[in-house]
């Protein structure tokens, strides 16, 4: 039997091998450590802005404005030191402009340095990193626009908004058996309310209603007639909805709960239906034909035996929204309602 000999030219290579290999695993190590450890210090800094910027907001929002509104960067620092697990954080900027409040918060180390101590990266030379965060809140009025001031009972608008084409009534009672609604007894008018056809009052006669989300109780427009302020703006629909390849989407106020009579009437308002408007019939001044249908509403109108007395409009439902989703931060606050959001 022959023997087989060594090769004793490779006799102790492996250890300058594991060598190398220890090396760039130790390298790969102190990556992953430092790297989750800026992970951690950049989401502290995240919330210690997001939690200033609100803090802020929310302070310029008072009567008179609190402390923190006049001295942004005060505030700041109090609220990035409380989320931080150091207490330690530079407020780069603090400002408030015009509803808007910008933080920008930066590491700071125990020595008062701004920047991150790395640890084992400083085997590689790197021995310090610049973490920041940003935020941004707006505060002010809550207002919501484009909200059609014509409301239809919850009972009265497919509850579960599983419907996509849909007559939305304003008056009328052929809708009150209708498998796919909830009224049952409806007034022997046909109203929603005694003295009352669906109109919601427009103080600012601009076919819209503004609601506060803090007390969501709208007046009622009285009369049979559809509110003249809406007669530039639905005859502008019209010649949109003339054109088959254009779309006009409104916000419907859909209510709940409803109090009074007549001109002392009032609606509770629980949220808006998204809708692409497809038509309406309605009783109205001049200048405006009543009934304006395209096919598809003419075809659910006669599918749901409508008849003259009916009166609403007929929309595609795209979406429920709830009134805070509705708001937009940034109106005029005589509605009563105020709030801080982040926006960025």
């Amino acid at each position: 039997m022959r023997r087989l000999r060594s090769v004793t030219g490779e006799r102790g290579a492996i250890a300058p091998l594991a060598a190398l290999t220890m090396v760039a695993l130790l390298g790969f190590t102190a990556f992953a450590v430092d790297v989750a450890a800026m992970y951690s210090e950049h989401a502290q800094l995240q919330n210690g802005a997001d939690a200033a910027a609100l803090s802020i907001a929310q302070d310029c929002l008072e009567t008179p404005p609190a402390a923190g509104c006049a001295a942004p960067a005060t505030e700041a620092a109090a609220m990035a030191n409380q989320n931080a697990l150091d207490a330690n954080t530079n407020i780069v900027s603090a400002t408030v402009n015009a509803g808007v409040v910008n933080v920008t918060t930066q590491s700071k180390d125990t020595s008062g340095n701004n920047h991150f101590s790395l640890s084992f990266a400083r085997a590689l030379g790197i021995q310090t990193a610049d973490i920041r965060a940003t935020a941004q809140a707006k505060f002010g009025g809550f207002a919501a626009g484009n909200v059609v001031p014509l409301t239809f009972s919850k009972c009265e608008s497919d509850p579960f908004f599983t419907e996509d084409l849909q007559f939305f009534p304003a008056h009328g009672s052929s809708l009150a058996s209708h498998p796919l609604y909830e009224c049952t007894t409806p007034s022997s008018s046909g109203l929603e309310i005694p003295g009352g056809f669906g109109w919601l009052d427009d103080p600012s006669h601009d076919c819209s209603v503004k609601v506060d989300i803090a007390d969501p109780w709208v007046g009622t427009d009285t009369g049979n007639d559809y509110n003249s302020d809406c007669a530039t703006m639905m005859n502008r629909w019209g010649a949109i909805l003339a054109d088959s390849s254009k779309t006009v989407e409104i916000l419907v106020p859909i209510f709940d709960n409803r109090r009074g009579t007549g001109s002392n009437a009032e609606f509770h308002l629980e949220a808006f239906a998204h809708i692409s408007l497809r038509g309406w019939h309605l009783k109205g001044g001049s200048g405006l034909p009543e009934t304006f249908m395209t096919s598809e509403a003419t075809a659910l109108s006669n599918s749901l035996n409508l008849k003259n007395s009916d009166l609403g409009v007929f929309g595609r439902f795209i979406k429920k929204i709830s009134l805070a989703e509705a708001m937009t931060l940034g109106g005029p606050t005589t509605y009563g309602a105020t709030g801080a959001q982040l926006i960025n």
